[in-house]
């Protein structure tokens, strides 16, 4: 099979048991807390200038306030995806590109936007704002997408019928 097995070196990818989503979970918070709050100790009286004029390197969010953007780093792209920030960054380094995972957020962070304004506005609602998407919708606290049945896409469940997409 090209490129190895599915799902990595070590085989198809098992989900997680609720226990060890915990721990990881907990574990990834304690890094992505501690890492914040040294970002934002370092950025003291900068928080409310835009981000790009802040920190180096900023493709996407420009404008948003320094101290918002390593919020939305830690609470919405870490924990929906439930990693910590060496998933997508060189710890210490934030601003370089060296890691694919980081690219590649920034390409989602396109498609959510463009699902939003294109699609999701579109949706009749009675709650005054339109629903939105967002990296939980699919990750749901795992570094790649969910599929319908709890699985990675791709990872189906033999005589399981394709998902959508697939």
């Amino acid at each position: 099979m090209p490129g190895g097995p599915p799902g990595g070196p070590r085989g198809p990818r098992v989900p997680l048991t609720d226990s060890a989503r915990r721990v990881r979970d907990s574990l990834n918070t304690a890094r992505r807390d501690s890492a914040s709050g040294m970002v934002l100790r370092s950025i003291a009286g900068r928080e409310n200038q835009p981000a790009e004029s802040v920190f180096k390197n900023i493709k996407i969010l420009k404008g948003t306030p320094a101290g918002r953007l390593v919020n939305i780093m830690n609470l919405g792209f870490g924990r929906s995806l439930g990693v910590s920030c060496g998933f997508c960054h060189v710890p210490g380094k934030w601003d370089l590109d060296d890691k694919e995972e980081k690219n590649t957020a920034r390409l989602m962070f396109a498609m959510v936007m463009t699902i939003n304004k294109d699609y999701m506005s579109k949706v009749p609602n009675d709650r005054g704002a339109p629903p939105v998407v967002n990296c939980f919708t699919c990750h749901r606290g795992n570094s790649r997408p969910i599929g319908p049945e709890g699985q990675p896409p791709g990872n189906r469940p033999p005589g399981a019928p394709p998902t959508s997409g697939e």
